[in-house]
């Protein structure tokens, strides 16, 4: 009797908890289809929902109250807003600082393609100036070698006209020097021969004397054949050879005064056109000295601007190799700066929503938390 009653007893129990664990499922089966449920399943996916309800479960095994458990997440989310204020204003720090580099890095490449656009229009006026100093240069220089070739041409001219008028000088001054030798054998022939008409011994010894006189003046004179003809004439015959015989020596005399004059004035005005010539060349040689030291400015000039324009190259290559290198740290920064503040965004929604479910579903809470067994 007594096992008997053991036995109902037992069965009875059994019934009660069949009961309770019927009524349990139930109730879990109710909390699991609430939506809170499927929100806290997708919070518990994010490591910072994970962290939340690891706190919560913590914080309900504690026995702490719903205000208490608020309150920590309301401190939570606050120290996440807080990081995101300071975020927001590093962030805007940064990007400030990114605009005034990609402004300095802009103002620097202008800078230097203005520099380079200068140095391209002087550099082209320099080297059209070297080309018109060359040039001078060229024209100074070939007109020097003109003077200089007419300076020769002109010395060697003087010289063969100095030669020639010293042959000519020569010859007139030894046509002078018989007729001088002659004339006075002439006269002394023609006082012969107006006296031989006595043809006595002594007048014909004393003609021939003055013969042999005339003979001897040189075999080479062609004016022997005129006294061996004048011998035989009579004295008025030969007082017209002896008149024209001087006046013939008058005329070599003349001549030679007047060579001797031209050839005096010709040096003279050799003299005054070589004067010329080396003025011209003289003026020749300061202007291209002049032009030669304005080239060799002119070409330091061009070399300077074209050591300015490297310069404003290269200065042009690192302003864009920085801006392009700064541009891709800011915005990587900029990105870095997005998705956090995405992340805290979420993070921020998840403790937002953790706190809602806890006022209005924290027996939702509790169930999620004992079916996930988070502790």
């Amino acid at each position: 009797m007594k096992t008997l009653l053991l036995f109902i007893v037992f069965i009875g129990i059994r019934a009660v908890r069949r009961k309770d664990d019927e009524q349990f499922q139930a109730n879990q089966e109710i909390l699991h289809n609430d939506p809170c449920f499927d929100d806290l399943e997708e919070i518990v996916e994010n490591p910072l929902g994970a962290k939340v309800l690891q706190t919560v479960a913590l914080q309900i095994k504690s026995g702490e109250g719903i205000d208490s458990i608020v309150s920590l997440l309301t401190n939570l989310k606050s120290d996440l807003e807080g990081k995101q204020i300071q975020q927001d204003g590093s962030n805007a720090a940064i990007q400030s600082q990114c605009k005034s580099d990609m402004d300095s890095y802009s103002q620097r490449i202008q800078l230097a393609v203005n520099e380079i656009n200068d140095v391209e229009f002087k550099v082209g006026r320099l080297e059209s100036d070297i080309e018109d100093y060359t040039g001078e240069l060229e024209l100074k220089q070939s007109q020097i070698d003109t003077f200089q070739g007419a300076e020769n041409s002109l010395r060697d001219l003087r010289l063969k006209q100095s030669a020639n008028y010293n042959k000519r000088l020569g010859q007139l001054k030894e046509m002078i020097n018989a007729f001088q030798v002659m004339l006075p054998k002439m006269h002394e022939l023609y006082d012969q021969v107006q006296s031989r008409d006595a043809e006595s011994f002594v007048q014909e010894e004393a003609f021939a004397n003055s013969f042999v006189q005339l003979a001897n003046g040189g075999l080479a004179n062609p004016i022997l054949a005129l006294v061996q003809v004048t011998s035989m004439m009579d004295s008025r015959s030969i007082q017209t050879i002896i008149e024209k015989m001087e006046v013939v020596r008058d005329s070599l005399i003349t001549s030679v005064d007047e060579e001797t004059a031209l050839e005096e004035q010709a040096i003279r005005d050799n003299d005054v056109t070589l004067n010329e010539i080396f003025n011209a060349m003289q003026a020749l040689t300061r202007e291209k000295a002049a032009d030669d030291e304005s080239l060799q400015d002119t070409i330091r000039t061009r070399d300077q601007q074209q050591k300015r324009g490297s310069d404003a190259q290269a200065e042009f290559v690192a302003s864009k190799s920085g801006m392009k290198q700064r541009r891709g740290q800011c915005q990587e920064l900029l990105v870095q700066y997005q998705q956090n503040t995405i992340q805290r965004s979420r993070e921020i929604e998840i403790i937002k929503k953790v706190q809602i479910i806890i006022q209005t579903k924290l027996n939702v809470v509790k169930s999620f938390i004992q079916e996930q067994q988070i502790s």
